[in-house]
């Protein structure tokens, strides 16, 4: 297994992006397995314009990718689902020991994970929900990385 120092805020931006959700242009994400860094590739050069990258650069990382594809690995996003299956995996940890507290915020989730925040209410549950899903995220991506051989090094 080969070890990687990689940016750790710039590959769990593109690791824990909602993939149903993430982009109305086509956009894939690689990790460089020599390098460590992550590269935004369009599909359409115009649609890296229109995101302030130029058509020259995004066609050479796509020949880049073409020509080496075993250097990159693509990183698959989360989906939707996924990211309802974090809260769901919080609302069931034992991330209180206020058991009546417990009860109301799992209760309070009905599908929508904006609508569980509106209807929670309380910054701190709020504070915990996401203090748990940084921690589920970065386990999901470093298992992600191992399980594609490589050994991470965060930076």
């Amino acid at each position: 297994m080969e070890t990687l120092k990689i940016d750790q805020g710039i590959f769990l931006m593109a690791f824990e992006r909602d993939v149903d959700y993430a982009f109305d242009h086509a956009l894939d994400m690689y990790l460089d397995r020599k390098t460590g860094m992550v590269e935004w590739i369009y599909e359409e050069d115009d649609d890296a314009e229109m995101m302030g990258l130029s058509a020259v650069e995004n066609r050479s990382w796509r020949k880049r990718l073409a020509a080496q594809p075993e250097r990159f690995l693509l990183i698959p996003g989360l989906s939707h689902g996924e990211h309802h299956e974090i809260l769901r995996d919080f609302l069931a940890s034992d991330w209180t020991d206020d058991d009546a507290l417990h009860e109301s915020v799992r209760d309070a989730y009905r599908g929508s994970i904006g609508r569980w925040k509106q209807a929670v209410g309380d910054r701190e549950v709020v504070h915990a929900y996401y203090r748990y899903q940084e921690r589920r995220i970065l386990e999901m991506a470093v298992t992600f990385l191992s399980e594609n051989g490589i050994q991470v090094e965060w930076a």
